[in-house]
């Protein structure tokens, strides 16, 4: 009994001590197969899109543009090799309306069918800030050639932690592991 009243203390320090730390699943949405992410690394904001198309992405062969709003104090975006302006995303592309900032230019081609981008957005002022669900679109092309209005132009808000964090499942899992302990140390006596 001792083993596992040790055991489970040493669950309950590990789950605190990770309760602080930040999960990699904050920031995600899924739509149609493809999960896209806004996450802070080193002070930059990076953008991932991964998984297989569904739906109305079913083909989609290359991301043609993206524009992101509500992202922080930063200015002065940029990422290597695509054009930067501001304003939305429509069918035509970067529109020079609304408080967005738009990249295109530079088409990144994905793998048999697979979306897998990862692109890194600097500043040269301010910071990035998710605590705000940050919105994104983004335009897909199918073999060169714009997917609207074939598919849908993602244009949704990437919320904050819509998935548990470990830490949390960690602890949950802690509590009821000590519950199930006390609940047989009582049936004993």
């Amino acid at each position: 009994m001792k083993r596992k009243l040790i055991l489970l203390v040493g669950i309950m320090v590990l789950a605190l001590g990770l309760v602080g730390t930040p999960t990699s699943w904050a920031n995600s949405l899924t739509f149609q197969g493809i999960t896209f992410g806004l996450n802070l690394d080193n002070g930059n904001l990076v953008l991932t899109m991964s998984g297989q198309g569904t739906g109305n992405y079913t083909g989609v062969t290359s991301l043609d543009a993206f524009a992101v709003q509500n992202y922080g104090s930063a200015t002065g975006l940029e990422i290597t090799g695509w054009d930067t302006k501001d304003g939305g995303l429509n069918s035509g592309g970067c529109d020079g309306q609304g408080n967005w900032t738009c990249f295109n230019g530079n088409t990144v081609t994905f793998p048999a069918n697979a979306v897998d981008v990862n692109l890194t957005i600097t500043k040269t002022d301010g910071s990035f800030d998710l605590s705000n669900p940050p919105s994104l679109k983004v335009f897909f092309d199918i073999n060169g050639t714009p997917c609207a209005p074939g598919c849908d132009l993602l244009s949704k808000e990437i919320p904050a932690g819509s998935v548990p964090e470990p830490a949390s499942l960690l602890l949950l899992g802690a509590g009821l592991a000590g519950l199930g302990i006390w609940r047989r140390k009582t049936n004993k006596v």
